[in-house]
């Protein structure tokens, strides 16, 4: 029987999971996590020298263990020579605030997080394993998912890699405890309050003992079955899509929708629902169904509630969904992934960066988004966060701060491609309803910088400075540049 490591390696070449750019491996403490980024860590040395590897915990500020959890996966980290990423978020408040649930909130923010670090060009590992797979399916069944829902978790889902869905649980553990690998127990996984703990731990025991079948092998057959169809589908549904509203519209033509097949108009709806906030994974079977029928009416105005503060709408002859609440942000602030929303119907001006008083905390369109400007005296005081950018004095000259405009661009650091702004905020999954409202810093039509998302100078974290002082080395011959610092606060005043 082959051994775990040379399973992955044959799972991860069958697939095509890696390629070239930075690897940012999510480890929790558990198990699974670190498992997994030990044994990324061998495949990389000996088959991919050129991948840069690192890790990337969050302290969610949900368990009391949490310090400890850190602290181990710190260790271990040090131990494999592997540089660590680490973000301390608060997800109750995050969930409460976006009226979300703690599993959905701590979701987005660590996709939010891993991407943050990877950049455009990298690629993000979790350690889902067969029995998370066959785990999710079943919930998806009884929450009335579609096919969608059947095909479960894919080996690669945009720059989300999944190298241990050839594994099962039990072969982690003993791999863990073969190679004296120290693990974090997370008590809530016992805890079957949790849809997920309750079929690991009643149900599937059930299933096997009456029937005699291993149901985690049944569910993930079921997968791998279900997803070539499903694939096709959605293929047929994203050109219908792009043919009714382009990349950048958010709403459909209800005439054009009802002509449509249900099954069709149905993966069209969740298409425009993901492109206008985000994720979907709340909406149920129910919603779905109110929203087909909102769709086949012709007269007059109506919404549906959704779950999340979020609205489906029919209004002048057209679909759309819409947020309220918090997912509205017609106050402003700044939006996690997506960056800093200016308030909804505010007069505001472009400011030149030059002209920003040198120290001093100034706000960005009135009491809105405070600011700071200020040169970097001593880089032993660098502290990395989502909405601070370190740039050479030289583009003092010719920046601005203000939003969007037709005909910008942005080419991310380390990359040589350049992209249509409006593109790469779809690619980005950026929410339309924000993307003419969302704060950057450009010369020009070129983005120099979107707080919280990406940068084409300068650096926002260790991993983009080291490539800035290699590259500014070459090109300056050793002279030292000046740096500035632009940095933003999450609160508004």
């Amino acid at each position: 029987m082959k051994d775990l490591i040379s399973l992955v390696e044959e799972y991860i070449e069958k697939n095509r999971l890696l390629s070239a750019g930075p690897l940012v491996v999510g480890v929790s403490g558990g198990a699974d996590s670190m498992a997994l980024l030990f044994v990324l860590k061998d495949i990389c040395d000996r088959k991919y020298p050129d991948i840069s590897l690192s890790c990337a915990h969050i302290h969610h500020g949900i368990r009391a263990e949490a310090d400890h959890d850190e602290k181990v996966v710190s260790e271990f980290c040090l131990e494999l020579g592997v540089p660590l990423h680490v973000a301390h978020i608060d997800i109750p408040k995050i969930a409460k605030e976006e009226g979300l649930s703690l599993e959905t909130a701590g979701r987005l923010q660590r996709y939010a997080f891993f991407n943050e670090i990877c950049g455009e060009k990298g690629t993000v590992a979790v350690a889902h394993h067969m029995e998370d797979q066959a785990e999710s399916i079943a919930m998806h069944i009884f929450r009335g998912s579609g096919m969608e829902g059947l095909c479960g978790i894919r080996p690669k889902n945009g720059n989300v890699i999944h190298p241990f869905l050839c594994l099962h649980k039990e072969d982690i553990l003993s791999f863990c405890k073969a190679r004296n690998i120290k693990v974090c127990n997370d008590v809530t996984n016992e805890d079957t309050a949790y849809d997920r703990n309750f079929f690991r731990h009643e149900i599937f025991p059930k299933i096997e003992e009456g029937t005699g079948r291993d149901p985690v092998s049944a569910l993930v057959g079921l997968s791998e079955r279900v997803s070539e169809e499903n694939d096709f589908l959605d293929s047929l549904a994203e050109k219908a899509l792009e043919d009714l509203c382009g990349d950048e519209d958010l709403s459909i033509p209800q005439p054009a929708l009802a002509e449509m097949p249900r099954a069709l108009r149905r993966r069209v709806l969740r298409l425009l629902a993901i492109r206008t906030f985000g994720d979907v994974v709340d909406i149920e079977s129910v919603h779905w169904e109110a929203v087909l029928e909102l769709s086949e009416k012709t007269e007059g105005s109506a919404s549906i509630d959704l779950p999340g503060e979020r609205l489906a709408v029919r209004e002048g002859g057209r679909i759309s969904f819409r947020g309220t609440g918090a997912f509205a942000m017609e106050e402003g602030g700044y939006v996690k992934g997506t960056g800093i929303v200016v308030p909804q119907g505010q007069e505001y001006q472009e400011i030149a960066l030059a002209s920003l008083p040198i120290g001093e905390k100034v706000n960005f369109c009135q009491s809105f988004a405070p600011m700071r400007l200020r040169f970097l005296e001593n880089e032993g005081d660098i502290v990395y966060n989502n909405l601070t950018w370190f740039f050479p004095s030289s583009v003092l000259s010719d920046a601005v701060i203000r939003t969007r405009r037709k005909g910008d661009t942005i080419s991310r650091a380390g990359s040589s491609c350049t992209k249509e702004l409006r593109r790469f905020m779809n690619e980005a999954h950026i929410p339309q309803r924000f993307r003419d409202r969302v704060l950057l810093i450009g010369r020009g039509n070129e983005t120099l910088w979107l707080p919280g998302v990406a940068h084409a100078v300068g650096f926002t974290d260790a991993f983009s400075a080291e490539k800035y002082r290699a590259e500014k080395e070459k090109e300056t011959n050793g002279r030292e540049e000046t740096l500035c610092v632009l940095e933003f606060s999450e609160e508004t005043t």
